[in-house]
């Protein structure tokens, strides 16, 4: 009896096994259907953004080449469309030539075709003029219950379609206006939806804005939003302690110059990020950055432009000096911000800089706590000594400046 237990214990889990396997394989395989013929490329892969999944085989066939694809994406909305096209020059939005899947109330599930233009960029609605590509199937379900929308087609390929520089694009909508798809979201996972493939190998090709995105974030937090706090906390505090002389002024020079140099270069790439058709899309964070730029640039100025200690504008110019400082310090953070919304960090990233942000703020603040006790301080024993000493107070107030102008004097230096 017991070897019976035994025996049909392992029959059951031999069964789960197998079971379990093959749901796996039939889920992989709705997921990835295989291709209908031999003698094909065939690459099936999920897409850097929007969630968006792809199969295409090609068939080398005569006298058209053709491809199957199955691309499939969840929609921002029930009512919203799905796009997915082809580009003869770039892996850009215009001039592609697409298909567009979107729930018509009564005919279900609507393919159409349209050209891409740099009207529809601007809102003017799509064109079927141009259309190159033979379409000799198109279909698209949708599953309610996923909210996926599912694209089927069978292309015949134009000639100046370059399988080893495959350029193809995809995008979601909120829904239709009429017969033209009304415009996506203005986020970069949207802006991202483009990528060329080598079909032969399956290799993306020059993808690799998303790790000059990082470079860009972490040098600017570093150059803009640590160490250029860190030069101004220099500047403020420590010019008598530790420091009893000018060292101040070049650890706060060498940290500035470190900071902008750092800064700089995360700005240069920025700048390089800025593709063509999308160049003013994140319009505030591009300004806001230059201007940081700008008013670096100016602060770094003043190693050559500052006046002499006893020129009579070096009293205005300090005042110049100071409120650039604290309106550039201002920018950088909201920028950051900014930077971080645009670029939809991990939680981590937005946490960590706030952290990093209490903290020089609270050493700031016990530093402005500490020069003030000191100041009140010194003030206090210096009138402790002229009380018991008033005979001499005269003579003294006219040959020695008080505590509060020193301190004054130092703060202007």
């Amino acid at each position: 009896m017991p070897f019976d237990i035994h025996y049909l214990f392992s029959i059951q889990i031999c069964l789960l096994f197998f079971t379990s396997s093959l749901c796996l394989s039939t889920k992989a395989q709705d997921q990835c259907p295989p291709c209908e013929k031999s003698n094909i490329t065939y690459l099936c892969r999920s897409l850097p953004t929007l969630g968006a999944k792809i199969r295409l085989c090609y068939y080398n066939t005569t006298p058209n080449a053709t491809l199957d694809v199955v691309f499939s994406v969840v929609p921002p909305s029930p009512d919203g469309w799905v796009a997915w096209g082809l580009n003869p020059i770039h892996a850009q939005m215009i001039d592609s030539q697409v298909l567009i899947a979107h729930r018509n109330p009564v005919k279900g599930v609507n393919v159409s075709q349209a050209v891409l233009s740099y009207d529809t960029k601007h809102g003017c609605g799509v064109s079927q003029a141009g259309f190159e590509v033979n379409v000799s199937r198109a279909s698209a379900d949708y599953i309610a219950e996923s909210r996926m929308m599912i694209l089927y087609a069978e292309l015949g390929l134009p000639h100046w379609c370059n399988l080893t520089r495959f350029n193809h694009v995809w995008q979601v909508g909120p829904g239709m206006n009429g017969d033209s798809p009304v415009r996506h979201m203005r986020m970069l996972q949207n802006f991202d939806s483009r990528e060329t493939i080598n079909l032969t190998s399956g290799h993306v090709l020059g993808y690799k804005r998303n790790s000059l995105r990082k470079a860009h974030g972490i040098l600017g937090i570093t150059g803009w939003g640590f160490l250029l706090p860190c030069g101004v906390i220099i500047a403020r505090y420590f010019r008598e302690c530790p420091f009893n002389c000018n060292l101040w002024f070049l650890v706060h020079v060498g940290v500035q110059i470190c900071a902008y140099i750092i800064g700089t270069i995360g700005w240069a790439i920025g700048l390089s990020l800025g593709q063509p058709d999308h160049f003013h899309t994140f319009i505030a964070h591009r300004v806001i950055g230059i201007t940081i730029f700008g008013l670096a640039t100016l602060q770094m100025l003043a190693i050559f432009l500052k006046p002499t200690r006893n020129d009579r504008y070096r009293r205005y110019w300090n005042i110049y000096h100071h409120f650039l400082g604290y309106t550039l310090l201002t920018l950088v953070v909201i920028n950051i911000f900014k930077g971080l919304a645009i670029l939809q960090a991990p939680k981590s990233w937005k946490h960590a800089y706030i952290i990093l942000l209490i903290l020089l703020s609270s050493i700031a603040f016990l530093l402005e706590v500490v020069a003030w006790v000191r100041f009140h301080w010194i003030n206090f024993e210096f009138t402790l000594k002229h009380k018991s000493n008033t005979h001499h107070s005269e003579a003294e107030g006219s040959a020695k400046q008080t505590p509060l102008e020193q301190e004054r004097s130092n703060r202007a230096s």
